[in-house]
């Protein structure tokens, strides 16, 4: 089942879980409408909350020194919750597309997009249409199953790549991640090695861990649990030269990546933003510049 199925399924069982619930209730004096309209009003609410419990819980495990003041965590956490229900109740269960076509012309800087967990290539719309990456050629992939192990998504990111690089004629790609698809990346290099992958750019992702791994769906979940297997034999098996090809974009608001400095691998050039949450460092402004400066950087050397 793709992650849009899974998503779509969800939200009809909150939505009709919710009225029921409600309908139980309220008294029969309610007007009938209202036990659908809370109902429809749940996935609303519950993002939110949850999105504020991960702030707390953050706050509570790495205080950030000096802290942040009160109005900039708010609107960390608006912005992070308005993202969310655009991505998670519209954009990836009922809007995702193909990628566009392609130019062959090995002159163009070649692309691959690889969104994180509980995610799907949808997440990279806003970036695309902002047409930050109009000089390059785009692919995205799905990262599936949705619950499975990293180490499998290593194969889809490879034959992304391939059909990347023979559709555009380049001979080496640039991969942009966010989140827990830096680490199918890595898993990536790792298996099949990086003679073809020029820079890798990673937003928010779990290189060293998040201590929320633990609670996740699925063994990709648990395989980003801060200490775990997974993470120790993958920095183990890289070199220096490999991670120097790796860029990493953090933020200090992260509210799923805690410590908030696991998104910065060793070895690797580090850039920090403020005021911006996990999900929303997708359509961060600031963070699709960097992206398309250090593309134009490499396209230039």
């Amino acid at each position: 089942m793709t992650l849009a199925h899974h998503l779509r399924w969800t939200l009809l069982i909150t939505v009709a879980g919710g009225a029921v619930l409600a309908s139980w209730w309220l008294p029969d004096t309610a007007p009938l409408w209202l036990a659908p309209a809370l109902g429809f009003a749940l996935p609303f609410a519950f993002t939110p909350l949850l999105l504020a419990i991960e702030l707390m819980v953050g706050a509570i495990v790495d205080p950030r020194q000096p802290r942040a003041p009160l109005a900039q965590v708010l609107a960390v956490w608006w912005g992070e919750s308005m993202v969310s229900l655009r991505v998670f109740l519209w954009r990836q269960p009922f809007a995702t597309r193909r990628d566009a076509e392609m130019v062959n012309d090995p002159r163009r800087p070649a692309v691959l997009l690889i969104h994180g967990y509980l995610c799907n290539r949808a997440v990279w719309q806003p970036l695309l249409a902002a047409g930050a990456l109009r000089d390059c050629n785009v692919a995205t992939v799905n990262l599936e199953p949705v619950f499975g192990s990293i180490d499998q998504y290593a194969e889809l990111v490879r034959a992304a790549i391939d059909r990347l690089l023979a559709a555009s004629g380049a001979r080496e790609a640039i991969v942009v991640c966010h989140s827990m698809g830096g680490l199918a990346a890595r898993a990536c290099l790792r298996r099949f090695g990086d003679a073809n992958v020029r820079r890798v750019i990673t937003l928010a992702t779990p290189h060293q861990g998040t201590v929320f791994g633990r609670l996740g769906i699925g063994r990709n979940a648990k395989q980003m649990a801060t200490g775990s297997a997974f993470l120790t034999g993958l920095a183990a098996s890289e070199s220096d030269a490999r991670r120097a090809k790796f860029v990493c974009i953090a933020t200090r608001d992260d509210n799923l990546i805690v410590p908030r400095t696991s998104p910065l691998l060793a070895g690797a050039r580090h850039v920090t933003l403020d005021g911006v949450g996990h999900l929303a460092l997708t359509e961060d402004e600031r963070a699709w510049r960097l992206v398309a400066e250090e593309i134009r950087s490499v396209a230039r050397s």
